[in-house]
């Protein structure tokens, strides 16, 4: 009968998922920010679902879905900043717009705009199994 029950409880971890993290691209303080999380439901999927949560709080804040994304060391996510408050996401092929002001704003677009990506900021990107947020050094 033991045997019954543990057995249940050694395949658990098995069946949770391998990636479930996040983190923020503070703005100016821990309120107003642009946020990437990553969860892979199953540990043999080779995707991950993605989200932005974009949020000026106490303002605003809302949560957008992204397209999956292949599980990869080399998994990033450009950030670009198109204008005050308004941000361009660059996740492989993807593009999507984003802006802080009423966090209202979520487009995917089939293309950049036509003023460019805009001024670098950073890149989501995974360092040593776990995603981390790095900013772009300023031109010198």
């Amino acid at each position: 009968m033991m045997n019954k029950l543990v057995l249940p409880l050694l395949l658990l971890p098995l069946l949770s998922g391998c990636i479930n993290d996040g983190i923020a691209m503070r703005i100016d303080g821990p309120e107003h920010a642009v946020s990437l999380l990553r969860g892979q439901k199953l540990f043999w999927e080779k995707k991950m679902d993605l989200e932005v949560v974009v949020a000026r709080m106490p303002d605003c804040q809302r949560r957008f879905s992204l397209e999956p994304a292949a599980v990869s060391p080399s998994f990033k996510v450009d950030v670009y900043m198109t204008g005050p408050n308004a941000f361009l996401l660059e996740q492989g092929k993807y593009l999507y717009s984003v802006e802080t002001q009423t966090c209202q704003k979520f487009e995917k677009l089939a293309a950049p705009p036509e003023g460019g990506k805009g001024e670098l900021v950073g890149v989501f990107r995974e360092e040593a199994g776990k995603l981390v947020f790095v900013a772009a050094q300023p031109p010198k």
